[in-house]
């Protein structure tokens, strides 16, 4: 996880994509969120006076305050407001946009992650399958190796069952 943050530093040739690639890591992996709820999250659901990210879009139409630590509060406002002004939007109200402007979509999130493995020199870590979801049980399983309590991270996840969350600490 650590290596993929800082692989962002050197992601793009643009400053607003590395900016964003980091944005995009901050909300798959430390606010555990699935991809379609970072493609759904707008600009209105980062909270940032209350340090909150608000999922209003979560599976089984639920809806969910995710806490923000200062670390991730500080990737997401510089990508909402250094980077994303620099890219075109027109009225999107969409959190995460493409080059053009547009809602980023799940398979660009998905390829931007591949894109940052890629540029790792970690044959390791290239010869795993990688997916935005393995970000979610990777956050999941390290609360639980910091001792964070299994109906903490069930709450944090989203998950309406603790046997959810227990597949997910594997």
């Amino acid at each position: 996880i650590k290596e993929l943050f800082e692989i962002t530093n050197h992601s793009s040739q643009f400053l607003r994509t590395r900016i964003r690639d980091k944005a995009l890591l901050a909300a798959l992996y430390s606010c555990g969120l699935r991809r379609s709820e970072a493609v759904n999250l707008d600009i209105g659901d980062v909270l940032f006076d209350r340090s909150l990210l608000f999922v209003k879009k979560a599976k089984n139409f639920k809806q969910r305050y995710v806490p923000l630590n200062k670390y991730n509060l500080r990737i997401l406002e510089d990508y909402r407001y250094e980077a994303r002004p620099l890219y075109p939007t027109g009225n999107n109200e969409a959190f995460f946009i493409n080059r053009y402007g547009n809602r980023l979509q799940g398979q660009d999130m998905a390829k931007r992650l591949q894109h940052l493995i890629d540029l790792t020199d970690d044959q390791e870590l290239k010869q795993k399958h990688i997916t935005p979801h393995c970000l979610r049980h990777s956050i999941a399983t390290h609360l639980l190796q910091q001792e964070v309590k299994l109906e903490d991270i069930q709450q944090f996840l989203g998950h309406s069952s603790l046997k959810a969350t227990q597949i997910y600490t594997h």
